[in-house]
């Protein structure tokens, strides 16, 4: 059996919300921290917004308003780390509902 490298980076990410280790697969590295142009409340808001919108809707439009929002080029008027977070809330409803 051989050693793992030892040069290899922190696989924990540690957040306000709890610890989360990345799969070795992940690399690069793409975190919040490393991510500049993120702003992570933002984001959040925009997450969490997407949730609040589709928990209103029926199941199945909830799912077809997702998909379609998706199938959309990302709305340019708005902050982009909005955008991104309201995109992944769509996409985590589609993937996890």
């Amino acid at each position: 059996m051989t050693a793992q490298p030892t040069d290899l980076p922190d696989l924990d990410i540690h957040t306000e919300h709890g610890v989360v280790t990345r799969l070795p697969t992940s690399f690069p590295l793409a975190d919040p921290e490393r991510d500049a142009d993120l702003d992570p409340d933002v984001f959040q808001r925009g997450f969490d917004e997407a949730l609040a919108h589709l928990a209103q809707l029926p199941p199945s439009w909830a799912r077809h308003y997702a998909a379609t929002t998706l199938d959309q080029a990302p709305d340019t008027t708005r902050d982009p780390s909005y955008t991104r977070g309201h995109r992944a809330g769509m996409y985590g409803y589609l993937r996890h509902g």
